[in-house]
Formats: C-alpha cells, sequence, structure tokens
C-alpha cells in the first residue's frame, strides 16, 4: 500500500510537471515583453526630453546672437554719431 501511494505521487507529479512547465514559460514570456515594452517607454521619454532641452537650448543661443547683433549695431551706430 505504501508502495502504491508513492507511485501513484510520483506519477501525478510526473503528468503534473508539463503543465508546470508551460505556465512558468508562458510567465517568462509575458515578462520579458514587459520588459521590453517598459525599455522602449522609457527610451523614448529619454529621447523626447533631450529634444526639448537642445530645442529651448537653440533658443536661447538665437536669442543670444540676435541680442548680441543688435547690441553690436546699435553701438556701431552711436559712435558713428558721436564722431
Amino acid at each position: 500500500m505504501k508502495k502504491f501511494r508513492l507511485l501513484l505521487a510520483a506519477l501525478t507529479i510526473a503528468a503534473l510537471s508539463p503543465v508546470a512547465h508551460a505556465d512558468l514559460s508562458q510567465g517568462a514570456h509575458q515578462f520579458k515583453s514587459d520588459v521590453k515594452s517598459a525599455g522602449k517607454a522609457t527610451g523614448h521619454a529619454f529621447r523626447d526630453a533631450g529634444h526639448a532641452v537642445a530645442h529651448g537650448a537653440k533658443k536661447v543661443g538665437h536669442a543670444v546672437a540676435n541680442t548680441t547683433r543688435n547690441d553690436y549695431h546699435a553701438t556701431k551706430r552711436w559712435v558713428k554719431d558721436k564722431t
């Protein structure tokens, strides 16, 4: 009787093993998909942030260049008027 129970337990475990493996495999695949999606979303967020910073820096650079140019010409006109 004890051998029968042991044999029954072994057969039950052997029968359920592929089911457990399939469930684990599906879970691993879902985890991989989730990690890839999260990585892509993070990459896109960093790209967008970088573009926003670059756009702002470009606007500031143009503003400084325009102000410098305008001040240069204003000073040039002032000197020309005084001499």
